[in-house]
């Protein structure tokens, strides 16, 4: 008080500097102030570009491409020649016939052949006879006589030619039955043929057999495919980013080189509890819950000596970007249109919006393209002016609270008259 009584200009004038400062302090660092002024930044991303991805992570499991089953007769069958566990061939024998049975039906085969020989004779024979009495006679008043064509042909025939009274026409009735007749010849001759090559049931595809199983009068071989596949798992929301063609990394236990791959199928139908795979599979990986939907991945490579049921990781590439940027999705700047921003400095420290295309977004981040150097620093999304300076004109560094250690009174007044 005495210092103010004794200097009363000196006094007032330091009270207006400091009302100066303050109100200028205000309305510079307000939340809607239109002044250029400096910002202090604290946090920044340096742009980089690079092949973004975003993947779905899942456990899978190796499982054949295909699965068939064969089933046959048991009460016909001698001997059952493979087991659980058996690698297979194509036209491998898996079980023989009893002789009687095969002997029974070359039987019943042969003797078919025999009546469709005996019917191409008589056609033949009938052809012959037309043929030797009218010749090329083409006089619409002559006609055949049913009852001189030899009796020996079938009844049906018999009847078709007795409503004929053209000799041409009959003519190419006969021939027609005879190239049928033939038909059935050679198919019976196959059909021979098949039964005295084959012993028993024979194995359709290469293979492991993985179940044998005898069960109301038949006997069933299960076998799985040589070509392997894995199966993995999703949920609803993983399902709906999963498309058939999209790449696959796999990292699998006992297969050193790098594997890759593609989505081959994925199943509309939730897994039940019935599903083999799905339950093989859930014995050391959980699965999705309450319900999940089975895919099929095929690797590029063969996966010889791999196993069945060995469990390995999945990496589905969901969304890809070559020379995209990648930045915290909270520092991206929406605005009308679908349009989207983000805030960097440039050389000098001064602050700009930059337009940018967002090529896809992650749970927390976004890849994006745009006009934008490399190392350009990229600053969080806050309401800021255009061509105002930063604090630090280019930080390289991340600045931390113990910088301001290294200021003093001076630097601060600087910055907020300045």
């Amino acid at each position: 008080m005495r210092f103010i009584k004794s200097r009363p200009w000196t006094s007032l004038s330091i009270i207006v500097i400091a009302l100066l400062i303050g109100v200028n302090a205000y309305f510079v660092f307000k939340d809607d102030s239109e002044v250029a002024r400096s910002y202090f930044i604290d946090e920044f991303q340096k742009a980089s570009t690079g092949k973004r991805v975003e993947t779905v992570e899942k456990d899978a499991i190796v499982a054949p491409s295909q699965t068939y089953t064969i089933s046959a007769d048991a009460k016909s069958l001698s001997a059952i020649d493979v087991k659980r566990g058996q690698e297979v061939s194509a036209n491998n024998l898996l079980a023989t016939y009893k002789t009687e049975e095969v002997d029974g039906e070359l039987t019943k085969l042969e003797a078919e052949r025999t009546a469709y020989e005996t019917e191409l004779s008589d056609l033949e024979s009938a052809l012959d006879q037309i043929e030797s009495e009218y010749g090329d006679n083409n006089d619409p008043t002559s006609s055949i006589n049913t009852d001189q064509i030899s009796d020996k042909l079938n009844v049906s025939v018999q009847f078709e030619l007795g409503q004929q009274t053209s000799p041409s026409t009959a003519v190419a009735i006969l021939n027609r039955h005879i190239a049928e007749t033939t038909r059935q010849v050679a198919l019976m001759d196959a059909q021979i043929a098949q039964i005295q090559a084959r012993e028993g049931v024979i194995c359709p595809v290469d293979g492991v057999i993985s179940k044998i199983t005898e069960e109301a009068g038949a006997v069933t071989f299960e076998i799985y495919s040589s070509e392997k596949a894995m199966l993995a798992y999703l949920s609803e929301d993983e399902w709906q980013k999963v498309k058939e063609g999209q790449t696959v990394d796999f990292n699998l236990q006992h297969y050193k080189d790098d594997l890759a791959g593609v989505v081959f199928q994925k199943q509309k139908i939730t897994t039940n509890n019935e599903s083999l795979w799905a339950n093989e599979l859930a014995k050391s990986a959980t699965l999705p819950q309450p319900s999940s939907y089975e895919v099929i991945l095929h690797p590029d490579d063969i996966l010889e000596d791999i196993p069945f049921s060995t469990v390995g990781k999945a990496s589905i590439i969901v969304n890809e970007a070559s020379d995209a940027f990648k930045v915290d999705s909270d520092w991206v700047k929406s605005g009308k249109k679908n349009k989207h921003s983000v805030y960097t400095l440039d050389e000098d420290g001064k602050i700009h919006l930059k337009e940018i295309e967002v090529a896809f977004k992650t749970a927390d981040s976004t890849m994006f393209t745009g006009d934008l150097d490399v190392g350009t620093p990229i600053i969080t999304n806050e309401e800021r002016n255009i061509l105002a300076r930063s604090f630090r004109s280019m930080p390289l560094k991340k600045i931390e609270w113990q910088h301001f250690k290294e200021l003093d009174w001076k630097d601060y007044v600087k910055y907020i008259v300045f």
